[in-house]
């Protein structure tokens, strides 16, 4: 055995693992190696991933030296820093603002230019009136007009005020324009013109121009001040912040919040930290509102609040941040529900926790995983046809088959064909057969009874998680319910009474009923079932009515409008659950059209459930033993074929009888069989009823049929139910067998007698 060493030997072969892997194990370890990379501080490569050199490699080099730096160290200066100056987010959303206000400005610039130059001739012709006045002494010229109206009023031709006033007007004027100011004014300005008209002569006007500036910047003085004197409102540049397609700002919140009423027009709701872009089309804002203001008012208001911010109310969330006086503010600049996603359980079809995270359903506006809890509650799940409840409810059964701990009951009330593909996890699968489910809703209750034996017993209130191994979660789900709540006949009335003495206490018992039904109304949903559900689930229904059949009493009133949701936006769902209380999200997608995208993770929930011990069939199951005892016939894994039929169970090669022969003789739609084919069928099960060697088939005919009526007798024995072969035509022959009725009657009755 070689001993390991500290050092390597010096000229040791070096041999390539990785050379040596097939290539899907080769890949895999990428792929962990990528995982640790990613798992690092900064998602890099540090010293515990990388290419590993060996001594004889590196001899003679001068190699780096790595030092781990402390992350906190690191990290420490920019700890101190606020988050305005070292936050990414903060600078992406200042980064949209300042791209915003300079494509904004850009396309007014003709517009702003127009204004400045109205601006600058106002200036300019004010300034020059002034001048020529003071140059002129023009104010002379009212004391003027006023002594010619006194003349005239005393009636007679006395023009001396007039005279005196007028050489005293060119007495000042000519002293005014001989001051130095004046003069130099006029030289300043005559000078200034023969410059520019000279740079304009040897280099052009394109060289001329800036010289000009400075001119329409004292115009611009001038004019700016005129119109203030003139209080005219007046404005060269229009505030970007303004625009509807505006990044938001703390400036357009508390506009539309007083444009709402939820301010008043002294209050201001301040910000606390900068704004944050958190998604590449959307920002959040924490604000401290004024005092009187509360988050639940602001939320109340949040429809109204998504009008004034020109957005879809679907675009605005409105959270309280800890405080009453404090909210988060979500603004998205474009729907957030327009993509479709794929549900995380196709890309990693891993072991779900059903109990304590929930199975994820779907997304909320901001993006965040939605998850649904199904322990200790009743559930309700309704809206219109093709709006998207099969999609969520294929999530659903989905997550509930990843975690081994819950035993499915699904009841498909219609189109039990879409469901196929689950049988592989379902303790019990079955189509439409009401007397079928209303022998599951016995069931239940017995189980039910027996769960709450125990809680006495323990003196408890209800099982916890760590009773799931002994009383695992039993969730019921009953696709297309008014199949069975309205339109089972006789079986409705004892079917909605079961449900709804199921829904009065078998929560706390680990026993879920989620009710799965179309264009409900208050008959549909049995009124107790309703009153106890906890999570209420509503697609796109076509009135107030069925929205609040749904939801409960007053959702439209409260803003649960789930018969506005589009058409054309299946997915779209208000959620009434812990965690998302009257929320629309949209749920995930798993492909069912294309292909069946759901067939990875129910096998790979197959695989779970079978390396736990917990797959259809592995476990002791007391509802499909109460079926099985009351009907013969079982529904685990969907019975016999996985097709939702219910079926007689498979048994051992020991276990078979002569009526299990013969009732398998019969090929699949066909009533009939003949004893050519039983006494194949027999032959092939056991030897004894096979031809012997050179007998004559006469005998060997007689031979059977003494010995298969004397085995069918004493497997009848204690019955008032006799086995004779029957005679009909095919075609022109007379053909002798047994009809596929009188078998099942006969095997029924012997089940019965072995009970």
């Amino acid at each position: 055995m070689t001993q390991p060493t500290d050092t390597p030997a010096t000229g040791g072969q070096v041999i390539d693992l990785m050379d040596r892997m097939p290539p899907q194990r080769r890949e895999a370890l990428e792929k962990a190696a990528r995982a640790e990379v990613q798992s690092t501080a900064s998602g890099i490569a540090d010293a515990s991933t990388g290419t590993v050199q060996l001594s004889d490699e590196v001899d003679g080099q001068d190699l780096p030296v790595i030092e781990q730096v402390d992350d906190v160290a690191r990290r420490r200066l920019r700890l101190h820093l606020p988050a305005a100056l070292v936050s990414r987010e903060v600078w992406q959303h200042r980064r949209a603002v300042l791209t915003h206000a300079a494509g904004y400005h850009a396309a007014r610039s003709p517009l702003y230019l127009g204004r400045l130059v109205k601006l600058s001739s106002i200036g300019l012709w004010t300034e020059l009136g002034s001048a020529w006045s003071y140059l002129f002494v023009t104010e002379y010229g009212e004391m003027i007009a006023e002594a010619r109206a006194q003349a005239k009023a005393k009636g007679y031709a006395d023009h001396s005020d007039v005279a005196q006033l007028r050489a005293e007007r060119r007495a000042i004027g000519q002293a005014r324009r001989r001051e130095n100011l004046t003069v130099l004014s006029a030289t300043g300005v005559t000078s200034y013109v023969a410059v520019v008209v000279a740079v304009a002569e040897v280099w052009g006007m394109a060289m001329a121009a800036p010289a000009l500036l400075p001119v329409v910047g004292v115009m611009y003085a001038c004019g700016l001040r005129e119109v203030r004197r003139r209080a005219e409102p007046f404005a060269i540049f229009e505030q970007a912040a303004a625009d509807e397609d505006a990044p938001v700002s703390d400036s357009t919140i508390n506009a539309a919040l007083r444009k709402v009423k939820v301010l008043g027009e002294d209050e201001v709701a301040e910000l606390v930290g900068p704004i944050r872009a958190v998604t590449i089309n959307a920002c959040e804002a924490t604000l401290k509102l004024p005092s009187g203001v509360t988050a639940p008012r602001v939320i109340a208001a949040r429809d109204a609040l998504a009008e004034a911010l020109n957005v879809e109310a679907s675009w605005l969330d409105v959270r309280q941040a800890g405080h009453p006086n404090r909210i988060t503010l979500w603004i998205a600049t474009s729907d957030p529900f327009a993509e479709a996603r794929v549900s995380p359980l196709v890309e990693a079809p891993e072991r779900q926790d059903v109990w304590n995270r929930g199975i994820p359903i779907g997304f909320n506006r901001r993006g965040e995983v939605v998850y649904l809890k199904l322990k200790h509650v009743m559930a309700l799940l309704g809206g219109m046809s093709r709006t998207g409840k099969g999609m969520l409810l294929r999530s659903i059964i989905c997550g509930l088959g990843l975690d081994p701990r819950v035993n499915i009951r699904l009841a498909a009330g219609a189109k039990p064909g879409e469901h196929i593909g689950y049988s592989k996890v379902c303790a019990t699968f079955f189509g439409r057969r009401p007397g079928r489910l209303d022998l599951v809703l016995d069931a239940l209750l017995v189980e039910a009874y027996r769960r709450e034996e125990f809680l006495e017993d323990e003196g408890r209130a209800k099982l916890s998680e760590k009773d799931l191994e002994q009383f695992p979660l039993e969730i019921l789900i009953i696709d297309e319910g008014q199949e069975y709540t309205q339109n089972a006949g006789a079986l409705s009335a004892d079917i909605v009474a079961k449900i709804e003495r199921l829904a009065g206490f078998a929560a706390a018992l680990n026993i879920v009923v989620l009710l799965v039904t179309q264009d409900p109304d208050k008959n549909t949903v049995p009124r107790k079932f309703k009153s106890n559900s906890a999570v209420r689930i509503a697609t796109k229904t076509g009135s107030p009515t069925q929205t609040n059949a749904i939801l409960k009493e007053g959702a439209t009133g409260n803003g649960l409008r789930a018969h506005e949701i589009p058409f054309e936006r299946k997915g779209l769902t208000i959620v009434d659950i812990d965690g998302a209380a009257g929320e629309l999200i949209r749920s995930y997608f798993i492909e069912d059209e294309e292909y069946d995208g759901a067939a990875p993770v129910i096998a790979a929930g197959r695989t779970l459930r079978e390396s736990c011990g917990r797959a259809p069939g592995q476990f002791e199951d007391p509802i499909e033993d109460f079926l099985l005892e009351a009907t013969g016939l079982s529904s685990s894994g969907g019975g016999p074929g996985g097709r939702g039929k219910p079926g007689r169970p498979e048994v051992s090669a020991a276990e078979v009888t002569v009526l299990d022969v013969l009732l398998g003789a019969f090929p699949p739609g066909v009533d009939r069989v003949p004893l050519d084919d039983v006494r194949t069928a027999l032959g092939d099960w056991d030897q004894q009823w096979a031809p012997r060697p050179e007998e004559e088939a006469a005998a060997y005919a007689g031979r059977i049929g003494k010995a298969l009526g004397d085995a069918l007798a004493e497997e009848l024995a204690g019955t008032d139910v006799t086995l004779e072969p029957t005679r009909w035509r095919d075609g022109g022959n007379r053909v002798r067998g047994y009809l596929k009725a009188d078998v099942e009657a006969a095997y029924e009755a012997a089940r019965k007698i072995r009970k």
